[in-house]
This record gives structure tokens, sequence and C-alpha cells, in this order.
């Protein structure tokens, strides 16, 4: 993590009205909120379901998170075994898979 309290990797594009947002190999800091704030489609590491493992993001925090983030689509990547097992169970998002194409409308 950069000494600023950004996460290592982030990344906002704003492009022809919309907005893709993207983090992943971070744990939750609130630099987040502003990277994926009213985001067409945020992409976001889910490691684990609740357990907390330094430099990755948990779905339970970001779950937790997103009210005030505002993101309007949330597909979760970088996911462990513990998470893929729990993919049923996700709420306002959706799990990344091999060859998913997505389309921010």
């Amino acid at each position: 993590m950069h000494p600023s309290g950004t996460p290592s990797l982030a990344l906002r594009i704003e492009c022809d009205g919309k907005i893709l947002a993207y983090t992943g190999d971070t744990e939750w800091v609130d630099a987040l909120l502003a990277v994926g704030r009213n985001a067409d489609l945020l992409i976001a590491e889910a490691y684990c379901f609740e357990r907390k493992v330094r430099f990755h993001l948990d779905y339970a925090t970001l779950h937790e998170k997103l009210p005030m983030i505002g993101a309007k689509r949330v597909v979760l990547t970088h996911m462990s075994p513990d998470m893929l097992g729990k993919v049923s169970e996700l709420q306002a998002c959706e799990a990344a898979y091999d060859g998913l194409e997505v389309e921010i409308v």
C-alpha cells in the first residue's frame, strides 16, 4: 500500500459518460469509496467470504460498504475456494467466471 493509504491496485476510468472501477489485491481502505463511487461497473476482489486476509478484500466488508459506494453493477474476481463455495449467497454482486463478457450500458 502506498503511504498515502491508497490501495495498491485501484483504477477508475471515466469515458463517454460511463465509469469503470477496478480494485484488487488490497484490504479495505476508504480510498475505495472514491474509486468506485457511482461506477457503472465495479470489478472488485472478494478473496474470502468473511475471513480477513492481509492485502485482500473480503466479500462481507465489501458488501457492507456497497451502499456508500453506489456502484450500479459489481462483479467479483480473485475468489479463493472459500469464496467460490459461497457464490450462491451473493447479494448485490455477481461472480466473474472464465469467458465472462461484460457490457457497460
